[in-house]
């Protein structure tokens, strides 16, 4: 199983509770769409600890393969979704990871 992790900022001028709203009752509808998807986690930055960059949110997805994640941003549906939600913020970074949980809560 593969993790997608992607970490964005909000653009200057961006309603923050507004984008919370849009992403869980727009985004968080069509990402569940797509066929191939395990596990999906949102969150939202709640305090800076480190750092200089000013990111806001972080999206995991999960997984079996690249390959199955590439098919489902392929479609329709998953083009769709990500196009929306991509030019609505900046200072996105994503990587794709293979987890290794030390302790499950």
């Amino acid at each position: 199983m593969i993790k997608m992790i992607s970490i964005f900022s909000l653009p200057e001028g961006t309603d923050p509770e507004g984008f919370w709203k849009y992403w869980n009752e727009v985004h968080v509808p069509d990402i569940k769409k797509l066929n191939g998807l395990k596990k999906y986690a949102i969150h939202r930055v709640k305090k800076k600890l480190a750092g200089d960059e000013k990111f806001w949110g972080l999206v995991e997805t999960w997984w079996n393969s690249e390959e199955d994640m590439r098919k489902a941003f392929g479609t329709p549906e998953g083009q769709s979704a990500a196009g929306d939600f991509w030019p609505r913020v900046t200072g996105r970074s994503s990587v794709l990871v293979e987890e290794n949980v030390i302790i499950a809560g």
